[in-house]
């Protein structure tokens, strides 16, 4: 009986092992990409279109597949609202938003007839909002 359940506690530790805590240690590595992201790529998204185009591009792919990873890590976690409000991760509505925002920058790190200097650092400034990313204050 002592090793049956003993087996059983194992199997279950290394069920909640996989299904949960991996994926979040994977979720938090995705977020703390994005932080370094959004400082690496500072100076390209706010001066879009003076970087030249391989480094936008750059900027651009990279951001683009942090937010699809971070969309598609949030469905990786099992009951994600609820495992999120134990573990303080993002709410699910901040991640949707946030992911917008990593796309609206990574469009944005491009030459326009617009001026998007402004909705480029608002935008960052709502990604590390919505995320929970400590902001640098800059003198």
């Amino acid at each position: 009986m002592t090793i049956i359940s003993g087996v059983f506690v194992f199997i279950l530790g290394q069920l909640v092992l996989k299904l949960v805590i991996e994926p979040i240690q994977e979720f938090r590595k995705t977020l703390a990409d994005i932080a370094f992201a959004l400082i690496e790529y500072a100076n390209i998204y706010s001066n879009p279109g003076h970087a030249g185009n391989e480094l936008e591009n750059k900027a651009s792919l990279k951001l683009r597949k942090l937010s699809s990873r971070l969309n598609a890590q949030m469905y990786l976690i099992p009951a994600y609202t609820t495992i999120s409000k134990l573990f303080r991760l993002p709410s699910k509505d901040n991640l949707v938003e946030a992911a917008s925002d990593i796309i609206g920058l990574s469009n944005g790190v491009f030459k326009s007839p617009i001026d998007l200097v402004n909705t480029n650092l608002e935008r960052a400034k709502r990604i590390r909002t919505r995320l929970g990313i400590y902001e640098p204050k800059s003198d």
